[in-house]
């Protein structure tokens, strides 16, 4: 769990905090140019003592169950994960319902990407040596939200895979 050097891209998908073992491996990866995706669930987490790779840090769940939950209400069209989205037709991330996500507190040198409706960050980066971490705030499945089950789910991860393998 500690070679990585054959990989492009590492994505921990809502893990419980890994070893101190696999966060140095995975520090060593993405100084060296590789690319991490952290997505956050309800077993997510890093440990205290873990390398400082993450783009913020990492808070309490936050239940948006009442009603219809929250949507995407801020996305940054500039960036290349979401630049193929931006023209008129190319894609609709505020048909998605977000039931639950982790509040985050972003570090100084982390990038907001994406926003929900109430302001809170839903996708953050960080340029860590040569290498990029993202850190999505929700599940990848359907289980915190319906992002799954909408027709730019698919194009949105092929898009952060290939932004963060470059």
């Amino acid at each position: 769990s500690t070679d990585l050097s054959a990989r492009s891209v590492v994505i921990l998908n809502d893990v419980a905090p890994p070893s101190a073992e696999f966060t140095t491996g995975v520090q060593r990866f993405v100084d060296g140019g590789g690319g991490l995706l952290v997505v956050l669930g309800e077993r997510s987490g890093w440990p205290a003592e873990g390398p400082d790779l993450l783009p913020a840090t990492v808070g309490a769940a936050v239940d948006r169950t009442t009603g219809r939950g929250g949507t995407l209400g801020t996305i940054d069209y500039s960036h290349p994960i979401f630049e193929l989205f931006k023209a008129a037709r190319s894609g609709d991330f505020s048909a998605a319902h977000f039931f639950r996500y982790r509040s985050i507190a972003t570090h100084a040198s982390a990038s907001v990407l994406a926003r929900f409706d109430d302001g809170a960050v839903a996708l953050a980066e960080r340029r860590v040596g040569q290498g990029r971490v993202l850190l999505w705030t929700s599940t990848l499945d359907n289980f915190w939200n319906d992002l799954a089950v909408k027709p730019v789910f698919l194009p949105f991860v092929h898009r952060a895979m290939t932004y963060l393998a470059r």
